[in-house]
């Protein structure tokens, strides 16, 4: 038979060119949660319910402390609809950090040099000032400060609309992430494609000179949406506040697999042991600024400073481990550095988990939905009942798991010691 499209099903068509995979279950991973996890049974034999994917990278070091990688699956599924919420700050901040080592540089810019955004647009906001940074200045550090801290939506905005939605998408193909999609902002009053006209910006010196000029930006990405559809519930609730009783179409919002930003934050993570295009174009003072904010708590900044704890406690948003459910972390010999996403019932936690004291370290992802009702937007979704309990429990197991696992070389985790004693 003559080879040509028309021999293809539709669903390969579209989904065959999605990095990662279709789904995935490692027996390994699926033996070990199902022995040591009962209390979960019900959310593991119903996945087309709670959406569930897991993915576990154990690391193995060589001699001189080079990094391997095994990766164990549990339902990842590139080609399966997961919203992922802030979790597309990860790439959307290291593009920022990209944009200005590969263009601006020579104009005298660094992450911490003052940002000034302008309004020209429907929904774009003009920002001259940030009474939380320390010179009263916003700057892409300090938005990205924020981000990493408590997954501060206004910073990505500021942050989206200085990469520009043409510069992220190809940026991301760059390092082979082909079907990412990020053209929302995360800002309620920014609807459909405005994320595509972006604000000007101006870069500015010490003395009040414009170092360099951005101005409006008209995008000209025009990917369709990665998957062949991308629905969730059984009804929602729109934008007047009325329940419509059909699913909820996101083929207009954001889209990354899990995968991807497992793979993702894996290179940030080993950003020393990266090469070519999985090397991201950053200094090593950059790697550090964002692995540390990825790992502090909001208590420990100073700029910004939360005081309410509360609101801001110490797991605020370290769903592994922790569960968010711990006011106070009072130990030293473990971090969790992460990302985490939260929205419409989807819960998600990307992380680097490392316990210096007993050499422990893995990489560890998840997502779940978790909407016994199925109503997409109502604001009642079991984070608490279901989703966080089995975030921290997980993670427990494979923690316990990995510090029980025998080493042939112990790992050397001196360069993640990034905070103080």
């Amino acid at each position: 038979m003559k080879f040509s499209l028309k021999n293809i099903p539709l669903i390969l068509f579209l989904t065959m060119g999605l990095s990662g995979f279709g789904q995935k279950t490692s027996k390994y991973l699926d033996s070990l949660l199902k022995l040591n996890l009962p209390q979960y049974a019900k959310v593991f034999a119903e996945p087309k319910k709670y959406k569930l994917q897991i993915i576990y990278t154990r690391i193995t070091r060589d001699k001189d402390n080079k990094p391997s990688f095994k990766n164990y699956y549990w339902r990842a599924d590139s080609t399966q609809f997961f919203y992922p919420a802030s979790l597309v700050k990860l790439p959307v901040a290291i593009t920022a950090i990209e944009k200005i080592n590969r263009e601006l540089t020579s104009y005298g810019v660094n992450k911490t040099t003052p940002m000034l955004t302008d309004s020209a647009f429907f929904c774009q906001k003009r920002v001259v000032k940030d009474t939380t940074a320390e010179n009263k200045l916003p700057s892409i550090a300090h938005y990205i400060k924020k981000m990493f801290l408590v997954s501060d939506n206004y910073s990505f905005a500021r942050t989206y609309e200085f990469v520009g939605c043409d510069y992220l998408h190809q940026g991301l193909e760059r390092w082979g992430f082909n079907n990412i999609r990020i053209v929302n902002r995360l800002d309620g009053q920014c609807k459909n494609d405005t994320g595509k006209i972006t604000s000007p910006v101006y870069f500015m010196s010490p003395f009040g000179d414009a170092l360099y000029k951005q101005p409006l930006t008209f995008a000209t990405y025009n990917k369709p949406y990665p998957l062949l559809e991308a629905k969730a519930g059984k009804a929602y609730v729109n934008d007047l506040g009325k329940r419509v009783y059909e699913p909820k179409d996101f083929s207009r919002h954001n889209f990354m697999s899990l995968y991807d930003c497992h793979e993702i934050f894996k290179r940030l993570t080993f950003w020393n042991y990266m090469e070519g295009e999985k090397k991201f174009s950053m200094s090593t003072d950059d790697w550090q600024f964002m692995m540390k904010h990825l790992g502090m708590y909001p208590r420990e900044s100073e700029f910004p400073k939360y005081t309410d704890r509360k609101v801001f406690y110490d797991s605020f948003k370290k769903y592994f481990m922790y569960g968010a459910t711990a006011p106070t972390i009072d130990t030293d010999t473990l971090r969790v550095f992460n990302i985490v996403g939260r929205a419409y019932g989807f819960l998600s936690d990307v992380a680097y988990i490392v316990d210096y004291k007993n050499k422990v370290e893995f990489l560890l992802s998840a997502t779940i939905y978790v909407s016994e009702k199925n109503i997409v937007g109502s604001g009642k979704y079991e984070y608490d009942l279901i989703g966080l309990p089995l975030f921290k429990d997980v993670s427990k197991l494979i923690y316990e798991t990995e510090k029980k696992r025998k080493k042939k070389h112990e790992p050397d985790l001196k360069e993640f010691e990034l905070f103080g004693k």
